[in-house]
């Protein structure tokens, strides 16, 4: 995001134009390649008159009642493209689009560069793209050390536990950083899920043993935290361990990420109801709180989602043992929502033309018509 605003703020203009897409392996089934390839061309077209090519394409599928396809977007996009002085273009995360459509992506952005053009993705190390891209610099981005240990050391201070052991005992806070940098290779959520386990120790000697024992590796660190954390969800109230997991069901599962307001909605249907009880709905923190640091509310784009993407594939995994009936559950939820008295005459509004619906009344809506859409279109 701060590339983007960098670039927007230094660069859009009448002349040039900067793009951006933000890749995501919840959002899948919208991001296919003629849509990512349509949003760069929107990103790239305002402010900047159409060219009459553009309304002869899109006269010729209005006429049809059809859409463009990859190439005839392509086709446009290197005309916009020509048009500009320079044009730059960001990819997100190209590790989280599928691998089996992650070639046609690129290849698609490799007919697209030229002398005014600049291209920069980013990516996990272990996705391949230089064979598309072979004059391509690579700049790998990793913590310091310095920076590990800046942060350990606030992450200390802020560990009320922590703190007070080193009071009785100064030599203790070396041993910890020591420990912990050494076990974290470069990564802040290592050294956060070590400290949040450590933090939870009542003595001198049990963080001291904690430390002798610290995982090794993400997967044991993150199993290990995830045992630390479901003892706190379900050894609160009933009622409080019923909504952590109906949360956690809601933000690891959904075929996309919810916004706020959607989850809001969803978390307050009764799937027994006939409409949707304003008194069930309760306030985002209440979720936070209880979901015990697992689930975040992620301000840049506007969704809740899982703390981690480590934590995404964690819940992934353990989907068939802790959450057997989750797609079932969401579903059902949803047919129950569309149901609702005040919902059916809106989602029964539908006409053929692909389906927009955006309203602050109801805005869970928009993702039950998402969801049943694309299911309907699966094999």
């Amino acid at each position: 995001a701060m590339v983007v605003n960098y670039l927007q703020a230094k660069f859009q203009s009448a002349v040039s134009g900067v793009a951006c897409i933000y890749l995501n392996h919840k959002e899948t089934a919208t991001q296919t390649l003629v849509n990512l390839l349509a949003s760069i061309w929107r990103q790239l077209a305002v402010a900047k008159p159409l060219d009459p090519s553009v309304h002869a394409l899109y006269k010729h599928h209005k006429e049809r009642d059809t859409c463009p396809s990859v190439q005839e977007i392509a086709n446009i996009l290197q005309i916009l493209i020509a048009q500009r002085s320079r044009v730059y273009l960001v990819v997100d995360v190209l590790d989280e689009y599928p691998e089996q459509q992650r070639w046609a992506l690129l290849k698609q952005l490799s007919m697209l560069l030229g002398p005014t053009t600049r291209l920069m993705i980013t990516s996990r190390p272990h996705v391949e793209f230089h064979n598309i891209f072979p004059n391509l610099s690579a700049v790998g981005i990793q913590a310091t050390d310095e920076d590990i240990l800046s942060y350990i050391e606030k992450q200390i201070e802020l560990a009320p536990r922590l703190s007070t052991h080193i009071q009785r005992q100064p030599n203790l806070d070396d041993e910890i950083k020591s420990c912990i940098m050494s076990k974290v290779h470069g990564m802040f959520l290592l050294a956060k899920l070590h400290i949040e386990s450590l933090s939870t120790k009542n003595t001198v000697k049990a963080v001291r043993q904690a430390l002798r024992s610290l995982p090794q590796d993400l997967d044991q660190t993150y199993d290990e935290a995830i045992t630390r954390q479901s003892p706190k969800i379900l050894s609160q109230g009933s009622d409080d361990k019923q909504l952590a997991l109906q949360s956690l069901t809601w933000v690891a599962y959904t075929k996309r990420p919810l916004s706020v307001a959607e989850l809001w909605e969803a978390l307050a249907i009764e799937p027994d109801a006939t409409s949707l009880d304003t008194d069930n709905l309760l306030d985002i923190s209440i979720v936070l709180a209880v979901c015990a640091g697992l689930i975040i509310v992620d301000e840049e784009m506007s969704v809740v989602r899982l703390i981690h993407y480590t934590t995404q594939h964690y819940f992934d995994k353990i989907q068939s043992i802790k959450f057997l009936d989750a797609h079932q559950i969401i579903a059902a939820h949803c047919l129950a929502f569309l149901s609702f008295k005040e919902v059916v005459p809106i989602a029964s509004c539908r006409s053929s033309q692909p389906f927009e619906y955006q309203d602050q009344a109801h805005p869970f809506l928009e993702y039950c018509i998402y969801t049943f859409e694309h299911a309907a279109e699966a094999p």
